[in-house]
C-alpha cells in the first residue's frame, strides 16, 4: 500500500523500489503495482494505442448497450452531479444598441458515467482515453449534459467540437472553447463615456425535466485581462473584480462588468466640446449689431459638431447629444448662439 512507502520519493527512487521488489518486469505483482501507483516501472506487452482501442471496443463496440440519449444516473439516485467551470479569455464584441455581448469563453464540465468504467489491469494499463463528445447525438460517442445559455444569441452548440477525456473510474472531463453571444440589458449608459456596463450570461439545463444537479467547479477565471493589454486597443475591457459567478437554484449566472476606455472620447469630444462651449460666451463681448457675432457663434457651434464628427459611428453621436451629460454643454452653446436672434 502507498502509506507504507517512504515520503517524498523521486520518480527514480520509486522505480528502484519496484524493480528491486519485482525483478521480473513481467511479474503480475509488479504489473499490479504499476497500475495502483500510476507509474511505469515495468515493460508492458500492450501499447497505449492497443489498450485504448480495446477500451473503446469494450465500452462502445457492437456488443455494447451504451446509449448516448440516456442519462447515467447513479443507482437509487434521481439526479446526476455535474460540475461547471467558466473561464474568460477575451471580449469579442459589445453592441450597445443591439443589446448583445460576445465573449470568448472556456466551458469545462465534469461528471461521472458509471457505464464508462474499466479495469486498467485487464486492458494493458491505460488510465484514460478520449471519446467524441457533442450535444448533437449524431456527432457524439458518449452522453453529455444538456447545458446551454438561456439568454443566447448564439448557442453553445455552435462551439467547435471537442473530445471528452474519460478516466478508468468513469469521470468525464469535457472542455470547450469559443465565442458565446448573449442578449444583455445594459445598465449604466447614462454615464457615457465613463460608463461601466454589466451583462449576465445565464446557463442551465435545456431538458424539460432536468435531472442534472449543476454545481460550480471553481470561481470565475480570467486570462489575459491586464490593463495594459486590453485598455490600449479595445473600446471596452472586462473588470474582473466587479465580475462574478453564482449558483441560483439550477441556474449558473455569470455577470461580467465592462468598462469603457474613455481616453479616446476625452481627447476627441469631451475636452474640445468644453473648450468650444467656453468660447461661445465670447458672444457676450460682441455688440449685437456686429455681424461677426453671428459668425463667431456659428463657428463655435460648428466646432462642437466637428468634435462629434470625429467618432466613427452615428450611434455614438446620438449618445453624446441625447444621453450623455455633455448634452448640457450643447444646450448652452445653442443658447448662446440663439441670443443673436432675440
Amino acid at each position: 500500500p502507498e502509506e507504507m512507502l517512504p515520503k517524498n520519493l523521486t520518480c527514480a527512487e520509486l522505480a528502484d523500489i519496484f524493480s528491486s521488489a519485482f525483478p521480473d518486469g513481467s511479474d503480475k505483482m509488479c504489473y499490479d503495482a504499476v497500475i495502483e501507483f500510476h507509474y511505469e516501472c515495468c515493460e508492458f506487452e500492450t501499447s497505449t494505442i492497443q489498450c485504448e482501442q480495446a477500451v473503446h471496443s469494450s465500452l462502445l463496440g457492437d456488443d455494447s448497450d451504451y446509449s448516448v440519449d440516456v442519462e447515467p444516473l447513479p443507482l437509487n439516485q434521481e439526479q446526476l452531479d455535474a460540475s461547471v467551470q467558466i473561464s474568460y479569455y477575451a471580449l469579442t464584441n459589445i453592441d450597445v444598441v443591439a443589446g448583445t455581448a460576445e465573449l470568448f469563453l472556456g466551458i469545462e464540465m465534469t461528471w461521472n458515467d458509471e457505464r464508462l468504467r474499466w479495469d486498467p489491469k485487464e486492458f494493458g494499463g491505460c488510465f484514460h482515453t478520449q471519446f467524441r463528445a457533442s450535444i448533437d447525438p449524431e456527432l457524439t460517442n458518449i452522453w453529455v449534459p444538456p447545458f446551454d445559455l438561456v439568454n443566447r444569441e448564439t448557442s453553445l452548440q455552435d462551439l467547435p467540437e471537442a473530445y471528452g477525456t474519460v478516466t478508468s473510474v468513469g469521470d468525464v472531463v469535457w472542455n470547450r472553447f469559443g465565442s458565446v453571444k448573449a442578449l444583455c440589458f445594459f445598465d449604466g449608459l447614462e454615464k457615457f463615456p465613463y460608463d461601466e456596463l454589466t451583462c449576465s450570461f445565464t446557463f442551465t439545463s435545456t431538458s424539460a425535466y432536468p435531472r442534472i444537479n449543476y454545481s460550480l467547479l471553481g470561481n470565475l477565471t480570467f486570462f489575459g485581462t491586464s490593463e495594459h493589454e486590453i485598455r490600449k486597443y479595445q473600446e471596452f475591457a472586462v473588470v474582473p473584480e466587479k465580475s462574478s459567478i453564482e449558483l441560483e437554484g439550477n441556474f449558473i449566472v455569470t455577470t461580467f462588468t465592462f468598462k469603457r476606455a474613455s481616453r479616446y472620447y476625452n481627447l476627441k469630444i469631451v475636452i474640445p466640446t468644453i473648450f468650444f462651449t467656453i468660447l461661445t460666451f465670447g458672444t457676450f463681448l460682441l455688440d449685437q449689431r456686429v455681424g461677426e457675432r453671428l459668425g463667431f457663434g456659428t463657428w463655435a457651434r460648428s466646432g462642437c459638431f466637428g468634435c462629434i464628427g470625429t467618432v466613427r459611428s452615428m450611434r455614438i453621436m446620438f449618445f453624446f447629444i441625447y444621453i450623455s451629460p455633455l448634452r448640457i454643454l450643447f444646450a448652452i452653446s445653442f443658447y448662446q448662439v440663439s441670443r443673436f436672434y432675440l
